[in-house]
C-alpha cells in the first residue's frame, strides 16, 4: 500500500488526485480525507481548484440535491456546459425519458444471447495462446461492440471509438477545456455524418426505411411538437458512446484483477451462484468512475468550511463506498456480502434520477464476462502487473496480463 503524504485540518490539506501516489492507491487517499479532511480545496487545477467530499452521507445527499449542487456547468473539474442529461431538470428529465427508452429491462434482456455469443467469438479468438492482455482481447472491445449495436453503427470502426473516448476522458486531467473539446470534436464530426445521413434517407424514403436502433429512436424523437437538433443530441450520444464503453471495460477488469489479486477466482469457478455478488463487491470496492462534479448554485458550510458559490465540487463515490459509517468492514473485498443490499447502497451507478440508464446492460456483460472466463479459461492467473486507465476521475486497468492452463 501506499502511503499517502499528510494532511493537514480543515480545507487545505496536501490531498492531491493527481499525484502519483493518488493514482496508484486512491483508497488510502480517501481514508485519510473522510478521517481528517471531509471538505477538501485542491488549489492547482485551474484558476479556482476544486473542492473534494468523501464521507458517504455528504456524497449521498451530494448527488440527490440537483437545486443546490448543479450539473450545468458539467460533470467534470472544468467549466462547460454539456447538456443532454449532464443538466438539471426539467431538460435532465426529458433526455433521460428519451434514452432509457433503449435501456429497459426488455431491451436489456434481449441483448443477452448475443452478447453472450459475441464474448464467447472473443474468447475464441485468444484462449489457445495461453496468455493475453484480457483488456485489448476482451474487456475494450466487447463494450464497444455493444454500444455500437444500440446505437447503430459499424463494429469495424470500435477503434476509433475507443481512441476517441480514452482521449475525451484523458482530457479531464486538463484545466483547458480545449483539450478534451478537440476530442469531442472528433465524435461529433462522425456521429453529426450519421445524422445527416439518416435524414437524408428518412427524407427520401421514409422514417420506415431507416435501421431499428437508438441512433433513429433519437433522430425521429421529438419534443415540444419538433425534432431535436444535432445540437441536442450530439452531447447525449457523447456520453452514451464513452459512457457505454469505458466504464464497462473498467468493471470487468477490475473484476477479474481484483477476485485474481485476492485469491477468490476458484470460488467463482467452483461456485457460480457468486457472480452477481462479486460484480456487485467489485462496483463497491473498485467503482469505475471514482467521483463526478457538480457545481452549488449558493456558498455551503460543510464541516465548518465554506465553499463558495459556482465552485466546482467533486463527490467521490469510491469513498463512500468504503466509509465505515456505512458498511461493515469496508475495506475488505467480500463475496459474501447481500447483493441486493449492495445493489440498494453503493454508490457507483450514481444516485437517485441521475442514476446511470445502462446499470442493468453493464451488470448483464460484467456477469456474462466472469460466468465465460470461469468457463473457457482454466486454471486464469495474473501473468505481469496491470497499467491504470489516464485519467484521475477513472479506476480501472488499461492493459491486464494474464495466463491460463
Amino acid at each position: 500500500m501506499t502511503t499517502m503524504r499528510p494532511l493537514g485540518s480543515g480545507a487545505s490539506g496536501e490531498y492531491d488526485p493527481f499525484s502519483p501516489e493518488v493514482l496508484e492507491d486512491p483508497a488510502s487517499a480517501h481514508r485519510a480525507l473522510r478521517d481528517e479532511c471531509p471538505v477538501h480545496h485542491h488549489a492547482g487545477f485551474g484558476e479556482k481548484g476544486f473542492y473534494t467530499l468523501s464521507r458517504h452521507a455528504d456524497v449521498s445527499e451530494f448527488f440527490g440535491d440537483w437545486g443546490l449542487w448543479s450539473s450545468e456547468w458539467g460533470q467534470g473539474p472544468i467549466y462547460v456546459r454539456e447538456g443532454g442529461l449532464k443538466s438539471d431538470p426539467p431538460e435532465h428529465t426529458v433526455y433521460r425519458k428519451l434514452v432509457t427508452s433503449g435501456f429497459t429491462a426488455r431491451r436489456t434482456a434481449a441483448l443477452e444471447d448475443w452478447i453472450t455469443a459475441t464474448a464467447g467469438e472473443l474468447i475464441d479468438g485468444f484462449a489457445p495462446e495461453g496468455r493475453a492482455d484480457l483488456c485489448a482481447s476482451f474487456a475494450i472491445p466487447l463494450p464497444v461492440m455493444v454500444i455500437a449495436k444500440i446505437l447503430g453503427v459499424p463494429a469495424s470502426d470500435r477503434a476509433d471509438f475507443k481512441d476517441w473516448s480514452d482521449q475525451f476522458m484523458a482530457g479531464q486531467n486538463a484545466a483547458d477545456p480545449a483539450v478534451q473539446g478537440a476530442a469531442r470534436a472528433k465524435i461529433d464530426a462522425y456521429f453529426g455524418g450519421i445524422l445527416a445521413q439518416r435524414r437524408e434517407a428518412a427524407a427520401a424514403d421514409g422514417p420506415e426505411a431507416l435501421p431499428d436502433d437508438l441512433l433513429t429512436a433519437l433522430l425521429l424523437a421529438e419534443h415540444d411538437g419538433r425534432p431535436f437538433t444535432d445540437e441536442e443530441l450530439l452531447p447525449l450520444i457523447l456520453l452514451l458512446l464513452v459512457g457505454g464503453n469505458e466504464t464497462t471495460t473498467s468493471l470487468i477488469a477490475n473484476a477479474v484483477w481484483r477476485l485474481l489479486h485476492l485469491g477468490l477466482w476458484e470460488d467463482i469457478r467452483s461456485r457460480p451462484e457468486l457472480v452477481d455478488a462479486a460484480v456487485e463487491e467489485s462496483l463497491r470496492y473498485d467503482p469505475p468512475v471514482l467521483g463526478l462534479y457538480r457545481t452549488n448554485t449558493r456558498p455551503v458550510v460543510l464541516h465548518g468550511t465554506e465553499i463558495p458559490e459556482n465552485s466546482k465540487v467533486q463527490g467521490l463515490y469510491a469513498s463512500a463506498n468504503r466509509d465505515p459509517d456505512a458498511w461493515d468492514d469496508p475495506d475488505t473485498f467480500r463475496l459474501d456480502r447481500d447483493v441486493n443490499d449492495l445493489r440498494r447502497r453503493h454508490l457507483s451507478f450514481g444516485v437517485g434520477q441521475y442514476l446511470c440508464p445502462g446499470a442493468a446492460l453493464a451488470r448483464l456483460e460484467a456477469r456474462i464476462s466472469l460466468q465465460l472466463f470461469a468457463e473457457r479459461l482454466p486454471g486464469l492467473r495474473l501473468d505481469g502487473e496491470p497499467t491504470r486507465v489516464d485519467s484521475f476521475m477513472m479506476w480501472g486497468p488499461s492493459a491486464l496480463p494474464v495466463a491460463w492452463g
